[in-house]
């Protein structure tokens, strides 16, 4: 008999073996330690506990309510070490945690190796986000790693040919294909397996999208004070 432990990730509660609790808890510790110059530190955290969550939510189902230890130990090889506030390409330095034995456990439990991350079974998914009409040409294109191009043509002949028929098919589809909006659910479409250096990246893109978007905002606000209030003749 194991202890269970019940914690909130994503905004859900998932129950986890005292082990699984352990690592997972370390991992998200580490990650706060790594990123306490990071300006974008709380925002890469929710990502990170979020990315955490979907992958809880791969080995979940009607039978499976719990996440044992060697499902948490593999959730954080797949996640891999999170980097300091630089965006440089090597990892956190062990260096830089508590104490020696803390930079053991992180070289140990939290760097990435093919040769203990399993490959990760495509999920049958819509892209909503990369589709035209509900991303369902995108996910078999995801699914059976071809161009969505193609697929998109071979439901148009599928429509022609059945004399418009395959609409109903389409539209099936549309509603019982699960839609893959989060990050790691678009990574599980590919078969991939999401990482923090993936997630740090999106979040660097996001606060540069942003600081765009407040720029662009910033000049046209100029502008029309300009065209409102400047010198007329």
């Amino acid at each position: 008999m194991r202890k269970i432990t019940v914690v909130s990730l994503g905004g859900n509660a998932y129950q986890l073996e005292d082990g699984a609790h352990a690592a997972i808890g370390a991992y998200l510790d580490r990650a706060a330690r790594a990123l306490a110059l990071n300006p974008d530190r709380a925002e890469i955290l929710s990502d990170l506990e979020q990315a955490i969550a979907d992958k809880c939510d791969s080995f979940l189902g009607k039978h499976k309510t719990v996440i044992s230890e060697g499902e948490a130990a593999q959730i954080v090889r797949e996640m891999g070490p999170v980097q300091g506030q630089s965006h440089d390409a090597g990892a956190a330095r062990p260096d830089a945690f508590a104490s020696r034995d803390t930079a053991d456990e992180w070289s140990s439990s939290a760097a990435p190796s093919d040769a203990t991350i399993p490959t990760r079974r495509r999920r049958l998914m819509r892209l909503p986000g990369e589709g035209m009409m509900g991303g369902v040409c995108s996910g078999f294109g995801a699914y059976f790693d071809i161009d969505v191009v193609w697929v998109r043509l071979v439901f148009v002949l599928l429509l022609i040919a059945t004399g418009g028929v395959w609409f109903f098919a389409w539209l099936a589809m549309l509603i019982v294909m699960p839609a893959a909006r989060t990050p790691e659910q678009i990574a599980s479409a590919r078969g991939d397996a999401l990482s923090a250096r993936e997630v740090m990246e999106m979040a660097r893109q996001k606060s540069a999208d942003m600081g765009r978007a407040a720029a662009s905002g910033l000049r046209d606000a100029q502008r029309n004070l300009r065209e409102t209030f400047g010198p007329r003749t």
